[in-house]
């Protein structure tokens, strides 16, 4: 069947709309009726093609975060790279090929995220976007803290690079299933349980009986703290429910919260007059029993420990 030129049927319905009685029909409606007449047929000449496709338009209702990727190798591996919502349990996720550099993944709903690069097959190794990456990997850059990626509707988030491959697996969740030869998709994060862990010490105090204390378990590497207030004279306390990672622990006297006792390099030196390193000792929990953790160092000069963040 031979199709009717799309510019003669155009030319037939602007003359219909002139010529209708009673009409009126100003001229500068002519072009926009034009306009979209044309845009309808050729939408419907597309349809009936063989082949043709509308192009569809870009959604405004989701975001994309694109950036860099990285591995320390001479090679860059396959990675599955996922973003982690945390304004709820969703997560989405692209793969790459070997030796890709960049990575697009896009259809996020507006909200914030964490990026982490899994290498395929079994994601035992990772890369993070975190500030230790921000800061360059180098020597001095203590904050391996997350970098909170914002997604808005409609915009790309670029420089997203999940470039931090020199943390350990506590630092991110484990690799979420994926469908295999699909290049993304979406699926709910179910965190594994911790195993939780304690810390457990002798009390002491430079007087003749203890005061009731507030022992405190800072976590080294995020703002979290844990802590229990102990009774007057207990010559131990025990901290509960630690999650896996490094703490700082600190007892302050209920008396004089002001000068702390800390468990310091001065505590296995003998606290004697000779141990002058104050440092704190990171004391590393993962599901575990830790002992011998003695908050004992009153001797420190002011200001060596943390404040106690207790009301």
């Amino acid at each position: 069947m031979r199709k009717r030129p799309l510019f003669g049927l155009l030319l037939v319905l602007v003359f219909m709309f002139a010529c209708v009685p009673g009409l009126s029909a100003p001229t500068q409606n002519v072009d926009l009726i034009v306009q979209s007449t044309l845009q309808a047929l050729t939408l419907q000449a597309l349809q009936s093609t063989p082949g043709a496709q509308a192009t569809p338009a870009a959604s405004d209702q989701t975001g994309s975060i694109s950036g860099k990727l990285s591995y320390p190798s001479s090679a860059i591996p396959p990675l599955l790279v996922v973003a982690f919502n945390l304004n709820n349990v969703d997560y989405y996720w692209v793969q790459t090929a070997q030796d890709q550099s960049t990575y697009q993944m896009d259809g996020l709903p507006p909200g914030t995220y964490h990026v982490v690069a899994y290498v395929l097959p079994d994601g035992k190794l990772a890369g993070r976007y975190d500030q230790f990456y921000v800061c360059g990997l180098a020597q001095g850059c203590n904050d391996d803290s997350w970098v909170d990626v914002q997604v808005q509707a409609g915009a790309i988030t670029p420089n997203v690079d999940p470039g931090n491959w020199y943390g350990g697996a506590e630092l991110y969740p484990p690799m979420q299933s994926y469908e295999a030869g699909q290049p993304s998709g979406k699926g709910i994060y179910s965190a594994p349980m911790p195993v939780l862990g304690s810390i457990t010490g002798k009390l002491s105090y430079p007087s003749s009986f203890i005061p009731s204390t507030t022992v405190v378990a800072f976590n080294a590497k995020t703002p979290e703290y844990f802590f229990v207030i102990t009774n007057e004279n207990a010559g131990t306390y025990q901290i509960d429910n630690l999650p896996p990672g490094s703490y700082y622990v600190v007892a302050y006297p209920a008396n004089d919260s002001t000068y702390p006792g800390g468990y310091s390099q001065a505590v296995p030196c003998g606290l004697s007059a000779s141990c002058s390193d104050h440092s704190l000792i990171p004391v590393d929990v993962n599901g575990q029993l830790v002992t011998g953790i003695d908050p004992g160092d009153f001797y420190a000069p002011p200001g060596s420990f943390p404040a106690s963040p207790v009301p």
